[in-house]
């Protein structure tokens, strides 16, 4: 019977504990037990961001180097695009790496925001592009390109969480 006791007694502090812990974590905002939410949610808004960009540079590849102005748009800005939509996939990607791993080191989670900011400012700009050139006016809805634009410009804006956060 004294163990039944005990055992009561270890379920209950048990319970506590875990109440005690749900409710501080509510209090700070967190939903409990979703803490890997926080260290790896943004890959979700990067991998398509940077899937789409990649899908759309590597198309415009080929006439990059035959023909950029093919397409009615001056050859500057199409190899301009065309470098953003495959650069900033990459700094979309070093700078979510830099936001995963979170280092102490101020300057490199700095330089980490920055490539999120950079990643999204190329984002905008091809996507931002090819609604002015193409779809402007027009009576057709660029549906990749305004989902490109809003993943974009939320990076753009918001950089790495921990960006600007002191050590």
């Amino acid at each position: 019977m004294a163990m039944n006791a005990n055992l009561s007694l270890s379920k209950s502090s048990l319970q506590s504990t875990l109440l005690s812990t749900y409710y501080s974590a509510r209090a700070r905002g967190q939903v409990p037990g979703f803490a890997w939410a926080d260290r790896l949610g943004h890959w979700a808004l990067r991998i398509p961001l940077a899937g789409i960009m990649v899908y759309y540079g590597l198309q415009k590849v080929p006439d990059m180097f035959v023909a950029p102005g093919a397409y009615g748009v001056p050859a500057v800005l199409f190899i301009l695009a065309a470098l953003a939509e495959l650069l900033g996939p990459l700094a979309l990607v070093a700078g979510g790496v830099v936001e995963t791993w979170r280092p102490k080191r101020g300057s490199l989670r700095l330089a980490g925001d920055a490539l999120t900011r950079v990643g999204g400012f190329a984002g905008v700009a091809a996507a931002a592009g090819v609604i002015f050139f193409f779809y402007w006016g027009a009576l057709s809805i660029a549906d990749p390109q305004a989902l490109m634009l809003g993943l974009a410009l939320f990076l753009l804006v918001r950089g790495n969480k921990y960006g600007s956060q002191k050590a």
